[in-house]
């Protein structure tokens, strides 16, 4: 049997509307609305606001497609997704944009009080045991979750209900520093410090949850490359990466040279300094798991900015 799994985060799959039109209209008084909104003050116009002050508003349409577009052309049979709003946006996504390609939809709200980003899975296998471990803590950090977004462990069973696969998808801190900050370079170092914890409580939930025989993958936008020392204690668990050697699918449209190795899914140009090319999302490989993959991919996007996301999505096929 071989399955394909992958992950891909979509950048903002929010399921709102851009009120700040309608909004005018509705203030200056209108006879095409079916209702009467009474506003107190300026501020309460703002429908929905993110953790930073600033109103959420709906994924440009053709970003929307592109991501759809994407994701159907590399025809994956199980995704882990990130930056999805609710379960709502998600499933709406896959009937209107994805044909219903995907007959398991699945978003547990997460920790995310800032941008309301979830973790997602899209499956066309049947999923069975669904965790969300929003709620772990860290021993250095006993006052507040670690997990800033969550950790999702999810049963991919065949067609007779026997659990052929498990997956932990996550989407860790991130390195964005905001330029108001005080101390920019302690609050990088915080965020690190923070991917660093949320990625040795991962590795200590999986060694809980599962055995040394056990086939089982962890994938996800960690946010920072393999080798960073906030990632070390996945290769000290005996994890195995998956996308060392990958094969690209399409090509960039670009004048920028491109580094020697297709191990980067992201892509990064700071004022004064060299364009970075980075594996932010991975794919990891338990021991027993690791002598089933057959294949690693990562599909490119056709601008280097971005393609409806800053992202590339990455996947494997696994014979199993």
């Amino acid at each position: 049997m071989e399955l394909t799994v992958g992950t891909f985060n979509l950048n903002n799959l929010f399921d709102r509307w851009n009120f700040a039109g309608a909004v005018e209209v509705l203030a200056a008084g209108t006879s095409s609305v079916p209702a009467t909104y009474t506003f107190d003050n300026e501020d309460r116009r703002r429908l929905q606001l993110d953790g930073h002050g600033k109103l959420l508003v709906a994924k440009p349409p053709e970003d929307t497609a592109r991501i759809a577009e994407r994701l159907l052309a590399a025809d994956v049979d199980v995704w882990v997704v990130q930056e999805i709003e609710n379960v709502d946006v998600l499933r709406e996504f896959n009937r209107d944009h994805l044909g219903g390609a995907y007959e398991h939809v699945m978003v547990i709200d997460g920790n995310d009080s800032v941008r309301f980003i979830d973790i997602g899975i899209l499956s066309r296998r049947p999923l069975g045991g669904v965790t969300s471990y929003q709620r772990v803590f860290h021993p250095d950090v006993p006052d507040r979750p670690i997990f800033s977004r969550d950790l999702v462990e999810a049963e991919i069973l065949d067609s007779t209900g026997r659990r052929i696969l498990t997956i932990f998808g996550t989407h860790l801190k991130s390195k964005f520093v905001d330029f108001t900050v005080a101390d920019p370079v302690a609050a990088a170092a915080a965020a690190q410090l923070l991917r660093q914890r949320q990625a040795e409580t991962i590795t200590r939930i999986i060694a809980a949850r599962t055995s040394s025989r056990q086939r089982y993958l962890l994938c996800g936008d960690m946010n920072d490359t393999p080798d960073s020392p906030a990632l070390v204690a996945y290769e000290q668990a005996g994890l195995v990466s998956a996308l060392l050697s990958p094969t690209e699918v399409g090509t960039v449209k670009t004048t920028v040279e491109l580094p020697a190795s297709p191990a980067w899914t992201s892509t990064f140009k700071e004022t004064g300094q060299p364009r970075s090319f980075d594996l932010i999302d991975q794919i990891w490989l338990s021991p027993a798991l690791a002598p089933r993959l057959t294949g690693a991919f990562i599909g490119r996007r056709r601008k280097l900015a971005r393609d409806g996301t800053d992202h590339d999505p990455a996947w494997v096929t696994l014979d199993l």
